[in-house]
Parts: C-alpha cells; structure tokens; sequence
C-alpha cells in the first residue's frame, strides 16, 4: 500500500509567503518609495486615523519592537505623527500627514494589481477555494503573540485542576 503524497502546504504557503512579500517590497520601493508594511500601515491609518500604536501593532500582528522601529521610520519620513493620547499619556495615536495619504492613495492601484495578478488563471470558484483557505488558516491559528503564553498557561492550570474546571 502506498503513500499518499505529500502536499507540503505548510511548506509552500510559508516559501509563497517570503516570495511574494519579498516581491511586493521590491515593487513598492521601486514605485512609490514604501515597503509593503508600511503601506499596510497606511491603509490602516487611512481607516482609522488617530488609532493607538498598539491597535497598529495588532492589526499588523507585530511585536511592540517592529511597531516602535516602523512607527519612527514612517515619523522620520513625514508619514505619520505620533501623539501622546489625551485620555492616556502612556499610550500613543498616530494621525496621518498629507503625505502620508497621498503615498497611501498612489500605491492603492498598484495593490490592486497585484491582486489581479495573483488571480490570473483561478476561475471564480477556485479563488472562492482559496480564499476560505486562507481565512480558515487566518482564523484557526491567529493568536495575539502576548496572549499567547498566558492563555497557555491558564489552559495548563486549569488542566491540572479538574476540581476547579466549569
């Protein structure tokens, strides 16, 4: 009895990931002057100005270290401005600048495109396919990189206390 083969998606969702992403940069550099995070950032902001940096940070599942290093390049380019919040003087909002809008605005065709581009050659089912895929794989393994640890925890302690589990 033979196997049967393996697919490797894992493998290949994590190489079509690199691939592409390290593609996008190239293109988004070459074209707008931007990396593919922080026209992430901006489409975020164009939705959501004045959000807190750790809304930034969650909606681009970075650590607080790549959302500080980010925030300040996108500060030093003019892109963004970074406030202390009235309500909390530890926290921060980030409010776009016009030039931030305008290079968020330019690279929406080329984001566009991009899409076209990957779904050349998938009829409307296929891509239908896909993309439950991918939301499946979003939603079945997204978990927040600070939550992660405590709620491992809670789930071990509660496994070790069977008396105490509702």
């Amino acid at each position: 009895m033979s196997e049967k083969p393996s697919h490797q998606i894992l493998f290949r969702l994590n190489l079509a990931q690199r691939t592409l992403m390290k593609w996008i940069d190239r293109e988004m550099q070459e074209k707008i002057g931007g990396s593919a995070t922080q026209i992430a950032a901006l489409f975020y902001l164009m939705e959501n100005d004045g959000c807190l940096l750790v809304d930034l940070s969650r909606e681009l599942m970075q650590n607080k270290s790549a959302i500080t290093t980010l925030v300040e390049r996108m500060e030093k380019n003019c892109l963004l401005k970074k406030v202390p919040s009235p309500i909390d003087k530890r926290a921060s909002q980030l409010f776009l600048t016009a030039k931030g809008r305008d290079l968020g605005m330019n690279a929406l065709p080329f984001v566009t495109a991009y899409d076209q581009v990957l779904a050349n050659g998938f009829n409307q089912e296929e891509l239908a396919i896909v993309t439950r895929f991918l939301d499946m794989v979003i939603s079945r393994f997204e978990v927040l990189p600070e939550n992660y640890f405590k709620n491992r925890a809670i789930r071990n302690a509660q496994a070790e206390r069977p008396d105490k589990q509702g």
